[in-house]
């Protein structure tokens, strides 16, 4: 029986695009999404990362739909699928998952490798605040395409491992800058790759109101502001599509659907709060 790609060695083809700085960056991440250090690092994640996210939204962030993961998780692999505005979005949800989900879980959130796997800066956030759960990196670039495949096929390995598994991911790539909270952008096929070859339950989820920049978001928290809000959807039904082949085609398909679920939820939040959101009480549990 051969070896997850987590378990096995960085393949050849894939360490030959990389430069030192990029290779050694992303073999230490392989190395510590393995078992056992993976259970150790969701641990620390977990009582350390998820009570410091909490400390710093508590007063700002209600959530809605939190019983559709409930659910999901309890059934096999999770891939959420959510718009991306702020670097913060998907550590806002996982402070929620940490806290409200019991046993055992393993959380992945890959990224754009530009920065997370260039930089010093950008490790060093994926080590200290991520605890190197933004991982595998998708870089999006044409020198990088065989390093992308790999990840790809990484994630597709990940999203088939069953129950506790749960990902998150931004079909969007970059972040939304538009001001418009409710915009989002064009969104790449390679999401609809992953679903189509490993078939886990995909929630849409929808994120807005978190500020893009770190300190005026936490003083947002004891000085008030507009409200962090998530909203998660139920399984989207994806099973017509899983009868066709696996092409570009498909995947956008697959895509195409998923993110409209998500847009029906962003419209869900205009119609609550419209052009002006306000202030709610904390109901993050």
């Amino acid at each position: 029986m051969s070896r997850s790609l987590v378990d096995a060695p960085l393949p050849d083809e894939v360490r030959e695009i990389l430069t030192p700085w990029e290779r050694a960056n992303l073999e230490i991440a392989l190395r510590m999404n393995r078992e056992p250090a993976k259970a150790f690092w969701t641990q620390v994640q977990r009582v350390f990362g998820a009570a410091f996210v909490r400390l710093l939204t508590r007063n700002v962030v209600r959530d809605y739909g939190f019983e559709h993961l409930r659910e999901a998780y309890q059934r096999g692999s999770v891939l959420l699928v959510a718009n991306h505005r702020t670097h913060f979005d998907m550590f806002v949800v996982s402070s929620l998952i940490h806290r409200r989900l019991p046993g055992r879980k393993r959380l992945y959130f890959p990224v754009i490798g530009q920065y997370y796997y260039q930089s010093f800066g950008g490790m060093a956030l994926n080590q200290l605040l991520a605890w190197w759960s933004m991982f595998p990196p998708l870089f999006a670039l044409p020198t990088h395409a065989v390093v992308d495949r790999y990840s790809l096929d990484v994630l597709s390995e990940l999203c088939a491992r069953g129950p506790g598994t749960i990902l998150g991911i931004h079909p969007e790539g970059g972040r939304n800058l538009n001001p418009d909270p409710w915009s989002f952008m064009r969104c790449q096929p390679g999401t609809g790759k992953i679903i189509h070859t490993a078939r886990p339950t995909v929630l849409p989820v929808f994120i807005t109101g978190l500020h893009p920049h770190l300190p005026s978001q936490v003083k947002r928290n004891w000085t008030g502001g507009e409200s962090a809000r998530i909203r998660i959807g139920p399984p989207v039904d994806l099973r017509e599509h899983f009868a066709l082949p696996g092409k570009g085609s498909t995947y956008k398909r697959i895509v195409d659907d998923v993110m409209g679920r998500v847009r029906d939820l962003a419209e869900e939040d205009r119609a609550e709060f419209g052009d002006t959101p306000q202030d709610v009480p904390d109901r993050s549990g």
